[in-house]
C-alpha cells in the first residue's frame, strides 16, 4: 500500500476541562513508553533551529502541512500521565518540556498548526489530539467543525477518516455524536465488516480506517454488542499477524501504527487487549489458536533508538507516537463501551469412537467455547 494512500487514509477550553476520561492502567511495559518518548525528544526527530514557522521543536517542518507532530505530542502528552483521571497539567509541562537543543518546544508550531486548521476534518483532528488532551482554548475550532452535512458526513467519501475524527471531536466537545453521523459511518460499512479509506465497498479496507470506525460508533454510543461492532472486530481479528502484530492491509509489513489502531478499538469496545477473551468472543475461528497480546506485539516493534515501528516504514517518529497511544490507552480511545466479563476460555474437543480411520480429524467445538457476558 502507497504511504500516499496511508497519508489520505490517516488525514471551549470548558469542554477540555470537563472531558477528563478514567485512566486505564499504564502500559505494561513502561520502559518501552519511556523509550519511546526519549526518541521522539531527540534531535531528529524533533527539528533544530528556533524559526517555528519551519518546523523548529516540532516533527514537520511546514505547519499548514504537519503529519507527524500531533500524534508525537499526544504520545508525549500520554507517556506522562501519573494519576487515574486525565491531567492536562501533565500534558501540558510534558510537552513544553520537550525541548530541541536550542530550547524550543513544540508549542509555537502547534499554534500555528491550529491557525492553519481551516476545515473540519483539520480542526477535529487537532481537537483530538492536541487541543483536547492539553487543555487548549478549543472554542474557535469547535466552531469551524459545525454541524455535520445533510447526510451525517463531515466531508467527502474521498476524506472519510475526516468525519470519522469529526465524530470523535464530537464527543470530547460536546459529549454525543450527532445521530446522522453515526448512522453514515454505519452505512459505509462493507461486507466483510470492515471500511474503506473512501468509504465505498470496493476499494480494499483497511484497519486504520476500520479501527478508527469502531472508536467512532462506540463514542456515538453504539453497543459493543452490536452486530456493526462485532462484525467489525471480527474482521480485525482475522487480520491479525501470527506474531500479534497488524498490518495496513493484509500481507503488508508489521505495522506499529496499523497495531495501535486495532488495539485502541479493541480496547473502545470494552476489552482488553492483552487478553484473548476479545479474540474468542468475536472471531471463532481463532478459538484455541496461538494468541499474541498487545503490548507484546507493539513492544516486539521497539529498537535500540527507542523508536517502535515496522519495517518500510514512511515516519519513524510518527509510528512510535501511534505505537505509545496504543501501549497507554489513556486518552485514546475517547470513549470506552463497559468492560466486557469473559468465562474461561477451554476449547473443547471430541475424539471419535467409531472411525476405524487414524487419520480422521478430531472435531473441535471452536464456535462454542467463548461464553461472554456483557455488563453494559
Amino acid at each position: 500500500m502507497s504511504h500516499a494512500r496511508r497519508a489520505v487514509a490517516c488525514i471551549v477550553t470548558l469542554t477540555a476541562v470537563l472531558f477528563a476520561p478514567a485512566l486505564t492502567a499504564h502500559a505494561t511495559d513502561s520502559t518501552a513508553v519511556a523509550n519511546a518518548a526519549a526518541y521522539l525528544s531527540a534531535s531528529p526527530p524533533q527539528i533544530a533551529g528556533t524559526t517555528p514557522a519551519t518546523g523548529s521543536g516540532a516533527w514537520d517542518s511546514d505547519p499548514q502541512f504537519q503529519f507527524v507532530t500531533t500524534e508525537a505530542v499526544l504520545a508525549i502528552a500520554e507517556a506522562a500521565q501519573t494519576g487515574t483521571s486525565w491531567s492536562t497539567s501533565e500534558a501540558m509541562d510534558a510537552v513544553a518540556a520537550t525541548q530541541n537543543p536550542q530550547g524550543q518546544n513544540p508549542l509555537a508550531f502547534l499554534d500555528l498548526v491550529k491557525g492553519f486548521a481551516a476545515t473540519p476534518g483539520q480542526a477535529a483532528k487537532y481537537v483530538v489530539l492536541v487541543g483536547a488532551p492539553l487543555g487548549q482554548d478549543t472554542a474557535a475550532l469547535a466552531a469551524t467543525i459545525g454541524d455535520p452535512n445533510p447526510d451525517g458526513s463531515f466531508d467527502s467519501d474521498l476524506f472519510f477518516n475526516n468525519t470519522l475524527m469529526a465524530a470523535l471531536a464530537k464527543k470530547v466537545l460536546t459529549g454525543s455524536v450527532p445521530a446522522s453521523t453515526v448512522a453514515y459511518i454505519e452505512s459505509k460499512q462493507q461486507a466483510a465488516g470492515s471500511w474503506a479509506y473512501d468509504a465505498t465497498e470496493t476499494t480494499d479496507p483497511d484497519i486504520d480506517t476500520t479501527g478508527l470506525a469502531v472508536q467512532a460508533l462506540i463514542a456515538g454510543g453504539v453497543p459493543q454488542d452490536d452486530p456493526v461492532i462485532t462484525h467489525a472486530l471480527a474482521w480485525i481479528a482475522a487480520q491479525q499477524n501470527a506474531d500479534g502484530t497488524w498490518s495496513f492491509v493484509l500481507g503488508g509489513y508489521e505495522s506499529a501504527e496499523s497495531t495501535s489502531r486495532a488495539v485502541l478499538a479493541v480496547a473502545a469496545a470494552g476489552y482488553d487487549p492483552n487478553s484473548r477473551c476479545w479474540r474468542d468472543t468475536v472471531y471463532a475461528a481463532g478459538v484455541g489458536q496461538p494468541f499474541v497480546g498487545a503490548d507484546e506485539a507493539l513492544v516486539s516493534l521497539a529498537h535500540p533508538d527507542g523508536s517502535i515501528a515496522g519495517p518500510n516504514v514512511y515516519s519513524s517518529a510518527y509510528a512510535t507516537g501511534q505505537a505509545v497511544q496504543g501501549l497507554e490507552r489513556s486518552w485514546l480511545p475517547v470513549a470506552r463501551a463497559t468492560d466486557v466479563m469473559c468465562a474461561p476460555v477451554t476449547p473443547v474437543t471430541t475424539t471419535p469412537t467409531t472411525s476405524s480411520d487414524p487419520a480422521a480429524p478430531q472435531v473441535v467445538a471452536a464456535a462454542v467455547v467463548a461464553s461472554p457476558r456483557f455488563t453494559g
